[in-house]
């Protein structure tokens, strides 16, 4: 509550969290018909009002930012990532226990020098129950990778994506015996001659590939 001298008078302003009461407005200016005052305290109401909401607006903004890159974060950090190598060049491969088949982009297959062993499946995308919405644009049948002291000749679908990564399926994890061993951050092939490949940091499978081109 405010105190003010007008016209030779004292009196109280009230002013509430959403501004000027009616009263109040009356108050200072008396001789203003009624619904000019009603306008100018909606028009003073509203601007308060608006100002008192761009913090909010702009905390809500900073909040929904920071969760959208904490849940990109988080799936980085599960992501499971093993160095192999693949037509001479060293590649990330990532360890994919949620799909059946080997993955390799259409990317990778350009920076490896691959296209030549694509071979084209018409409706291939149809047969094959994919995660993340993926195409198929053909397959190459003997996809040579060396993992560990292991030598690899498995088949794998070329996938349409932008990014340059290959991933290891359930089937190919399945051949190798493999363990995934989350305290000791390590891939175990092998049911008797055990061979231990480390997991490497999940930077960006993106940016990682990228470096290596």
């Amino acid at each position: 509550m405010l105190f003010h001298y007008f016209h030779g008078t004292w009196g109280t302003v009230e002013e509430g969290e959403h501004g000027l009461s009616l009263r109040s407005l009356c108050f200072l200016f008396p001789k203003q018909p009624h619904n000019i005052l009603q306008r100018r305290l909606m028009e003073t109401n509203l601007s308060k009002l608006r100002s008192s909401r761009v913090p909010w607006a702009s905390k809500t903004n900073k909040f929904n930012q920071a969760k959208t890159e904490g849940l990109k974060k988080s799936e980085d950090d599960d992501m499971i990532l093993v160095s192999c190598q693949c037509a001479g060049k060293d590649v990330k491969a990532l360890v994919d226990t949620g799909c059946q088949y080997n993955l390799i982009s259409s990317a990778c297959v350009d920076r490896l020098g691959l296209k030549e062993y694509v071979r084209s499946h018409k409706h291939e995308g149809e047969r094959l129950s994919l995660p993340r919405h993926l195409k198929v644009v053909g397959q190459i049948e003997h996809l040579v990778i060396t993992l560990g002291s292991l030598r690899l000749d498995c088949p794998a679908a070329v996938v349409e994506d932008n990014e340059k990564n290959l991933s290891l399926g359930l089937q190919t994890l399945r051949s190798l015996k493999c363990i995934i061993n989350l305290d000791k951050h390590r891939l175990i092939m092998g049911k008797t001659d055990k061979e231990e490949i480390p997991f490497v940091e999940t930077i960006s499978l993106n940016e990682d590939n990228t470096s290596e081109a």
